[in-house]
């Protein structure tokens, strides 16, 4: 595992570790653009994999929305510990859960999953890391494969001040952990590198009065 994201890693451990395996019951995620693009990504797809699954919860969604196999990948051991547990509760689906990262997802066939799910993990990620990353998600995925990105809003450079948030370089900021701040613009640009742009949905969290930013993505390769 790579140690650059051992301050996250520790974070997300301590944060699973206090939490109670349940297992959804209901596919919806309480967001309604979000649940669009959740049965989007899910319509006509089998199997799906979530790069950053925590503890499963969006793949047990999916799984409520009739997809079939799922793999979720997390750097988080005990994410991925109550993802194994949480599957044993669920009424359908199969479901395969590795703790590591970009490098798990070498193990996984060419074509081998219909649909991929980033949510809130590309722009956590140092930018060289998310280009290997989407390069190995246009390699898994099958042709025409389906991909849901989520992302962070964007922070200007007043809330940067604002909030005292440490500039790394350029736009790679420490803010608490790491947040790669592109812009929309920027965003789109670098997906349009690996992805065809679907749709584009800006989402409001009320829970986190925030604004994320989510991309519904289709494999431009054609064999």
């Amino acid at each position: 595992m790579n140690p650059k994201y051992d301050r996250c890693t520790e974070k997300w451990n301590t944060i699973f570790a206090k939490e109670k395996p349940e297992a959804p019951v209901e596919a919806s995620t309480g967001n309604e653009l979000f649940d669009q693009g959740l049965q989007w990504v899910c319509a006509g797809s089998e199997t799906v994999l979530d790069f950053g699954c925590g503890d499963g919860t969006i793949l047990f969604k999916c799984a409520l929305h009739g997809t079939k196999g799922h793999i979720g990948i997390d750097l988080s051991d005990k994410g991925i510990e109550k993802a194994n547990s949480k599957k044993t509760q669920m009424p359908c689906g199969d479901f395969r859960f590795i703790c590591g990262g970009i490098e798990k997802l070498r193990d996984i066939n060419a074509n081998g999953v219909d649909a991929a799910i980033l949510s809130n993990i590309v722009d956590n990620l140092y930018p060289e890391d998310a280009a290997m990353l989407l390069h190995e998600m246009q390699r898994v995925l099958r042709v025409n494969g389906k991909v849901l990105v989520k992302l962070n809003p964007y922070i200007t450079a007043e809330q940067i001040k604002e909030w005292d948030i440490k500039v790394i370089k350029d736009n790679l900021l420490d803010d608490g952990l790491i947040l790669w701040n592109n812009t929309t613009a920027q965003w789109k640009e670098f997906l349009a590198g690996y992805f065809r742009l679907h749709e584009y949905q800006e989402i409001y969290f009320p829970k986190y009065q925030q604004t994320n930013r989510m991309f519904l993505l289709e494999q431009i390769k054609t064999s």
